[in-house]
């Protein structure tokens, strides 16, 4: 496969990968949300600092993608001739 698709590949991969991350953050939230209600507030506590961390997680990887969107641009640059 060319280098080009492999990383295009790779960067959609990322891209759900953050999604999906963010998908778990939201519900960790909600379901810590639930237990804040039935006055579980220490088990609350534990989800809402598990969420910040996949938030955090998510952060570090669109930085990752970021970086790897620059990466691509230098290569197709160099494929295309252009540099």
């Amino acid at each position: 496969m060319n280098e080009r698709y492999e990383m295009l590949d790779y960067m959609r991969t990322m891209a759900n990968g953050i999604a999906a991350v963010e998908a778990v953050a939201d519900h960790v939230v909600e379901v810590a949300a639930e237990l804040d209600a039935d006055g579980q507030s220490g088990a609350a506590d534990v989800l809402r600092m598990l969420a910040r961390n996949h938030r955090v997680r998510s952060l570090e990887l669109q930085c990752q993608l970021a970086a790897l969107g620059g990466d691509y641009i230098a290569l197709r640059q160099d494929t295309a001739g252009w540099m």
